[in-house]
């Protein structure tokens, strides 16, 4: 591998192949040139030390094994493409929408078919269905989950994750809006934020070839998702892979949404850096939330019927409500009180260990008539949408 200072992504290709038993020159793509994009911009300097850049090199090594990974499972069973995703739903919004807590309720219902945590963060081989508790790959994603816990204890608060929990599908995607959160990387958002319809198309295929493969052995009647920016960012595309997919659209205002998003991703950053500089996460979460909401806003209106928008209050004053509306606007077979059952039980759990989640604007250089400023277009805009106005209180 490359030195320290600089992060090669042809030598990383090279190395992770070679662990696999035999390279070819890697595909001269979309997905290479993001990825050198963000292995130039973590290593400009004062960003990260020395050290902190020899753990991001091994990160972006394991991403690569894990993709060169799958990509072999791919060409071995070529019956993964034929594997039908009907009427997938996903759930979109900014983060801290409320997406975890909708997606952990709809992942209750035995029908729908939801990824773990552990899956996400080691998908190949694809998961069997024996060995879904005993998997030696949940074992290292609690070790991952508990090295998270010493470098920031108050990550798993304020986003609770857990190895066998439903989690969310950037995880595994090859380019994604989680990476400028995780990383210091502004210029990699720049380039994400610019990608041509083509590239989107190139990227959001292969996740469909992705959520294939996690159901090689372990289907459900539908594949149901939480990604909530990375999902808006491919809304462009969404349709064009996934023709009748249905799309939950979460909605929060975003002096709520973007300062909670931004307390969380300070949290991320700790993991990998001592530094942590606030001002460029509240710059790039604002600039991501403002273009999220352009991409919401132009979604093709003859897939309107495909759409539901749910207002982050009305989420939490009634979760089972809200659940049982979506089952009901698009039309999948809802499991009654059976199923109400067991969504108040887990509520009741959830509230039990929920803990209190405080932050402010102006901990991100940012200000209240700056947010509503930029935002302006996607707060008219949703006002004329039937959601009305949307708050929400800090979570």
């Amino acid at each position: 591998m490359s030195p320290a200072r600089t992060i090669d992504i042809d030598d990383l290709w090279r190395a992770a192949a070679r662990k696999l038993g035999g390279w070819s020159k890697p595909p001269d793509d979309v997905h290479l040139d993001g990825l050198r994009c963000l292995a130039s911009a973590l290593a400009r300097p004062g960003r990260y030390t020395e050290g902190e850049l020899r753990l991001l090199q091994r990160e972006l090594f394991v991403r690569i094994l894990a993709d060169l990974s799958v990509s072999r499972d791919i060409a071995d069973h070529p019956e993964i493409a034929d594997i039908p995703v009907r009427r997938p739903l996903l759930i979109t919004g900014y983060g801290r929408t409320g997406s975890t807590l909708l997606h952990n309720l709809i992942a209750l219902d035995p029908h729908m078919r939801a990824p773990r945590l552990w899956e996400l963060w080691s998908p190949s081989p694809p998961p069997r269905p024996e060995t879904a508790a005993s998997d030696p790959r949940i074992a290292f994603a609690r070790r991952r989950l508990k090295a998270f816990t010493a470098a920031d204890p108050s990550i798993l608060k304020i986003h609770p994750m857990a190895a066998l929990a439903p989690d969310e599908c950037h995880w595994m995607m090859r380019h994604n809006t989680l990476t400028p959160m995780f990383y210091q990387a502004p210029e990699y958002w720049e380039w994400l934020k610019q990608l041509s319809k083509a590239d989107l198309h190139q990227l959001y295929s292969h996740y469909r070839l992705q959520v294939q493969h996690l159901q090689l052995y372990v289907r459900g009647d539908v594949w149901v998702s939480k990604s909530p920016t990375t999902h808006l960012h491919f809304l462009p595309v969404l349709f064009d892979v996934f023709p009748d997919a249905n799309v939950v659209r979460l909605h929060r205002h975003p002096s709520d949404a973007v300062p909670s998003l931004c307390s969380l991703v300070a949290g991320y950053r700790r993991l990998f850096a001592q530094r942590v500089d606030y001002a460029e996460i509240g710059s790039t979460l604002l600039d991501m939330f403002v273009d999220n909401m352009d991409r919401s806003m132009a979604a093709p209106a003859d897939k309107a019927g495909q759409i539901t928008d749910i207002r982050f209050e009305d989420l939490v004053a009634d979760p089972v409500a809200t659940v049982r509306s979506i089952y009901r606007r698009f039309g999948y077979p809802y499991g009654g009180a059976s199923f109400e059952g067991t969504m108040a039980r887990h509520l009741e759990s959830e509230q039990a260990a929920k803990a209190r989640h405080t932050y402010a604007l102006d901990q991100f250089g940012l200000s209240p008539s700056e947010v509503i400023d930029r935002c302006g277009n996607y707060l008219r805009w949703l006002g004329t949408h039937g959601s009305g106005s949307v708050g929400g209180t800090p979570s």
